[in-house]
C-alpha cells in the first residue's frame, strides 16, 4: 500500500514539470507514477510547446501586442518588449 501512495506522489514531480512545459498533465503524471526514473529526466530536458503555452495564456486573458505579437496584459499602456504604446482594449 505504501509502494502505491509514494507512486502516486512521485508522479506529480514530472507532471508539474510536463505542465508548465505546456504538456497534459494526466498522461505525464501516469507515465512518471509508472516509470519514474525514466519519466523525471524526459520532462527535464524536453522543449516547450510554446504553441499551447501562447494558446492557454490567451484564454487566461493576456493579448498580443500589435507591433511585436509578443503576449502582454490585457492593461497594459506600452508593450515591455517593444516599448511601443498599445491602445488599451486593443
Amino acid at each position: 500500500m505504501e509502494l502505491l501512495i509514494i507512486a502516486i506522489l512521485i508522479g506529480l514531480i514530472p507532471a508539474s514539470i510536463a505542465k508548465g512545459k505546456g504538456r497534459s498533465f494526466g498522461v505525464w503524471w501516469f507515465y512518471g507514477a509508472a516509470l519514474f526514473i525514466v519519466a523525471l529526466p524526459h520532462a527535464l530536458i524536453m522543449k516547450a510547446n510554446n504553441s499551447t503555452i501562447e494558446q492557454q495564456q490567451l484564454a487566461e486573458g493576456m493579448k498580443k501586442c500589435p507591433h511585436c505579437a509578443e503576449l502582454i496584459k490585457p492593461d497594459a499602456k506600452v508593450c515591455r518588449y517593444c516599448g511601443r504604446d498599445v491602445a488599451v482594449g486593443a
